[in-house]
């Protein structure tokens, strides 16, 4: 089988981990690191416990969010913490990296090392797809954040557009306020 591209996923969760598997099961050469705890999550995926080789991928998959605890990222299944600063010091410029909800100094040290930043949960649709689930489980619970009601499944619900700045119903047409 040929593989097309070079993907490297570091840290994360399950997530991140059905994601090396389906990239592999694709044909993509695709190693991971700080996803010790996975287990068959990561099907064909190459599990690793060092960076090296990670200067020759042409794709590097960080969590959502980038960040965890302090300066480490987010990476409940590793062994241990791990530095972003310790991911950083192995690309090498040019290389795309992708990560979710990068706050800066995060963002200004992956652009200081000339690396291509692609922040995925700033493109709108997965930040609305993101919602919709998290919604259905807040409706499982009485009060929520600022003691406000759940919000469920089919009444229409308006949220800002992100790109327009101004009100629509987005993924409202989904949910309904109890």
């Amino acid at each position: 089988m040929r593989h097309e591209l070079n993907f490297w996923v570091v840290g994360g969760d399950q997530r991140q981990a059905c994601l090396a598997g389906l990239l592999a099961a694709d044909g993509h050469t695709v190693h991971t690191f700080a996803l010790d705890g996975a287990g068959d999550l990561l099907g064909e995926a190459q599990a690793t416990d060092s960076l090296k080789g990670l200067d020759l991928a042409d794709c590097i998959v960080l969590p959502l969010p980038l960040l965890g605890e302090g300066e480490h990222i987010n990476a409940p299944l590793a062994s241990r913490p791990v530095a972003l600063e310790e991911v950083l010091a192995a690309t090498r410029p040019g290389q795309i990296v992708c990560a979710g909800r990068v706050e800066e100094p995060a963002r200004s040290a992956i652009l200081r090392r000339e690396l291509v930043l692609r922040d995925y949960f700033a493109r709108e649709e997965l930040a609305v797809a993101n919602a919709v689930p998290t919604v259905k489980a807040m409706g499982h619970q009485d009060r929520h954040v600022g003691r406000s009601s759940p919000i469920q499944w089919g009444q229409e619900v308006k949220f800002p557009c992100w790109n327009s700045g101004i009100a629509s119903p987005c993924c409202g047409r989904y949910l309904r306020r109890v």
